[in-house]
């Protein structure tokens, strides 16, 4: 991904501005409508703006001195727990799914939180403009809508959560992972940057590709029969892997599951996987 301010190219010029705002008007789905449209500006078109703001509303997760401590990125709560940080924690970003995150998610967050990991999810949903783009109840994505947008996001949103992490000074920069479910895992497979550790790719086939660097280890979960698959092979995120030569450590379980939070072999493959890629502080 080229870099601009804060990780990518802010795109300011005049025609990329109408044709957002024509973006904006028919694929706001509810999120902005006419009536904000008559007040849209370039800043609002601004992707340094919209990344920052799915960090700042990112949902965090850690043990600290023994309590565990959960909430936004920008409540005043967390933010007074934080300062007192002293000694680097190793953490995951990690990127919900295509609704934002659900209970399967959070769950996860708090297995690798229980772990000793800071875990932070950006919120997709904070920007000012997000598009819907599955349907839960039919288990697919949303026909029409635009998805090549979206994934574009997903993408920036990670960039930008390593670019503030990597500025925060608790945050162990050795030690920084990446984990995403679902539209998140697909994100997180298609994801160029070498800013991470290591990867870890829940209930996804990779449809976007497996873009990772080559030397960037991951693992993959994926449930045989998971009903979002249709007919891709349930394979597929290995199979993408191979043909790259990238480093993929692939489980395939039995069932229909699609977040495998609750599956204890998962559960401690995921665990096993970080804690071997994390370097002795």
């Amino acid at each position: 991904m080229k870099s601009g301010t804060g990780g990518f190219l802010p795109m300011r010029c005049p025609l990329f501005i109408l044709a957002m705002a024509c973006f904006l008007l028919f694929w706001g789905n509810g999120h902005i409508g006419a009536q904000a449209l008559e007040k849209l500006n370039p800043k609002t078109l601004d992707l340094f703006d919209e990344a920052s703001r799915t960090f700042d509303s990112a949902y965090f997760m850690s043990v600290i001195n023994g309590e565990f401590i959960e909430g936004r990125m920008s409540d005043e709560f967390v933010q007074r727990k934080l300062a007192g940080l002293e000694k680097k924690r190793s953490t995951v970003v990690f990127a919900h799914g295509c609704r934002g995150l659900g209970r399967g998610n959070l769950r996860y967050m708090r297995l690798l939180a229980e772990e000793g990991y800071a875990v932070i999810a950006p919120d997709s949903f904070a920007r000012r403009y997000r598009p819907e783009t599955c349907d839960p109840s039919r288990r697919r994505g949303i026909k029409g809508a635009p998805h090549r947008r979206v994934n574009q996001m997903r993408q920036e949103e990670i960039h930008h959560a390593d670019y503030r992490l990597r500025r925060i000074r608790w945050v162990d920069r050795k030690n920084l992972f990446l984990m995403g479910h679902s539209q998140g895992g697909t994100a997180v497979a298609a994801y160029e940057g070498d800013g991470f550790k290591a990867h870890v790719i829940s209930g996804s086939v990779c449809w976007r590709g497996v873009r990772s660097p080559r030397e960037t280890p991951i693992l993959a979960l994926y449930s045989e029969d998971d009903p979002w698959r249709r007919n891709r092979p349930a394979d597929s995120c290995l199979r993408r892997a191979r043909r790259r030569g990238v480093n993929m450590e692939f489980h395939l379980f039995e069932g229909r599951a699609h977040n495998l939070s609750r599956n204890k072999r998962a559960r401690r493959l995921i665990l096993d996987f970080l804690n071997r890629h994390r370097r002795a502080e």
